[in-house]
């Protein structure tokens, strides 16, 4: 079947009359031959005993003769005509029963066939009804299901492995439908000892796929030559959180280890060699309090991206002014900006409508963009927000639907981010330059839980950036409506 639908040949459409079939000539002499014999033999009797001459012998025996084939011709017609239906029958032909032309038993053979054909009938429309059903539940399976022989050639399969490994897939090498030596061998060995197994593998090209493949053998091959059949999960995505889980919890770890160990360094050292240092003791209590606020915020950051994601499912509905919150958050910045000689640009469109959000989650947005913009922008350079509301959409899923939006866009003037960056920005714990970002107090989820907010809003983010000129990061809200 491969990537073409099923097809059924169905049989023949049924005749509306049984055809006549008539008996040979030869085949009616001889059978009336056989069963006028006696009457031979009697004439041939009284041949001998001198009752008959030998000329009134033929002319008796003729009349036998012709009689007896005007008797029998029925039976031979009708036997005919059976042999007929039954060849025709088990060359799954649909026939009509004949109709036979004798009475008594023969009437009653006749309407016994008449049953058995309609019989028949309702059982093949059955089994057709059932072929075609499991058809489209095969089809319509969720999971990948190639079917091989055992020269692992694809004799066919459903609809998802289609999709993923494209069309026409019927008659092809399974090698190089799926070039993966790891799955050859495991189904060579299902082949082979026809005990079942189960795999996980990873595909490369044109995209990394990792699957679960469970592989089983039909102790005899189909009709149609299937001998094995793959079924396979896409577990990518699994894969992927959970290596996520594993960064998360490994870079959770350190960034709670490193100013724990330094908290811990430095009171040793004042309650040893420092103890009696008043210079030592205030200046390792000022490191000692900066950790302890970069380990606070790190904890309320995890706690603000844990709810976040608790809540992904349960998007804000009520309106919210994003322009009170953008112009209240400028102005909280006002005084860090201006300690690096920074300007502050804010546009906000007038009249502009309000969006769909939860206000407190929208401000740490604006917080967190405007917050970064400040601490990776040059010293002396400005800092661009503008409101307003586009028709230019960008794309992604959460706007598909939409006509229009209101974005918030914040751009620096500073290193900018390469290019290679740009696809994990926003991963937990990701960051382009760790030292720099722990240097001006980032605990690398800002950005994640912006993405985390955005997402929950059914909003989009884009992030732009040029080497040596600065970022853009641009959020995209639907409006509220009535």
């Amino acid at each position: 079947m491969g990537g073409c639908p099923a097809h059924h040949e169905l049989p023949n459409p049924p005749s509306t009359s049984m055809a006549r079939i008539t008996v040979p000539f030869n085949t009616l002499l001889k059978s009336a031959l056989v069963v006028s014999s006696p009457a031979l033999l009697i004439l041939g009797l009284y041949v001998g005993l001198g009752k008959l001459t030998s000329t009134e012998m033929i002319y008796a025996y003729v009349v036998a003769l012709v009689a007896t084939a005007l008797v029998i011709y029925p039976f031979l017609s009708n036997l005919a005509a059976l042999t007929h239906y039954v060849k025709e029958i088990a060359l799954d032909k649909r026939v009509q029963a004949p109709e036979l032309s004798f009475i008594g038993s023969a009437m009653e053979l006749s309407e016994a066939l008449k049953r058995l054909q309609a019989s028949w009938d309702v059982k093949k429309k059955q089994m057709e009804t059932i072929i075609t059903e499991r058809e489209i539940l095969v089809d319509t399976l969720p999971d990948i299901l190639i079917m091989v022989n055992d020269e692992k050639r694809v004799v066919r399969t459903n609809r998802a492995a289609r999709a993923i490994f494209g069309q026409n897939l019927a008659g092809q090498e399974l090698k190089e439908v799926i070039p993966n030596l790891y799955l050859m061998d495991a189904i060579s060995s299902v082949i082979q000892d026809l005990k079942g197994r189960e795999i996980e593998f990873r595909i490369e090209d044109p995209v990394v796929r990792d699957f679960l493949a469970i592989i089983e053998r039909f102790p005899v091959p189909t009709a149609g030559g299937i001998s094995t059949v793959i079924t396979m999960n896409d577990i990518t995505e699994l894969k992927s959180v959970e290596q996520m889980r594993a960064d998360f919890v490994a870079n959770a770890s350190h960034e709670l280890r490193t100013p724990l160990a330094s908290i811990k360094g430095f009171v040793e050292t004042l309650l040893g060699p420092a103890k009696d240092d008043v210079a030592a003791r205030e200046e390792f209590l000022k490191i000692m309090l900066d950790q302890a606020d970069r380990m606070q915020q790190l904890i309320g950051d995890l706690l603000s991206l844990s709810k976040i994601e608790m809540n992904a499912h349960s998007v804000p509905t009520e309106p919210t002014d994003l322009a009170k919150i953008v112009r209240k958050e400028v102005e909280h910045h006002k005084r860090s900006a201006t300690d690096k000689n920074m300007r502050l640009l804010l546009q906000v469109q007038e009249n502009l409508p309000l969006v769909k959000g939860e206000s407190n989650e929208l401000a740490q947005v604006v917080h967190n963009l405007v917050s970064n913009a400040i601490k990776y922008g040059y010293a002396d350079s400005d800092v661009s927000i503008t409101l307003r509301l586009t028709t230019e959409l960008p794309q992604d899923l959460n706007m598909r639907n939409l006509s229009r939006v209101v974005a918030l866009s914040v751009k620096d003037q500073g290193d900018g981010i390469p290019k290679q960056h740009l696809p994990r920005l926003m991963e937990r714990f990701y960051r382009v330059d760790s030292a720099r970002t722990r240097q001006v107090g980032g605990t690398g989820l800002g950005l994640a839980i912006v993405k985390g907010i955005i997402t929950r809003h059914r909003g989009a983010i884009t992030v732009d950036s040029v080497v040596g000129e600065g970022t853009q990061f641009s959020v995209f809200l639907p409006m509220y409506e009535n």
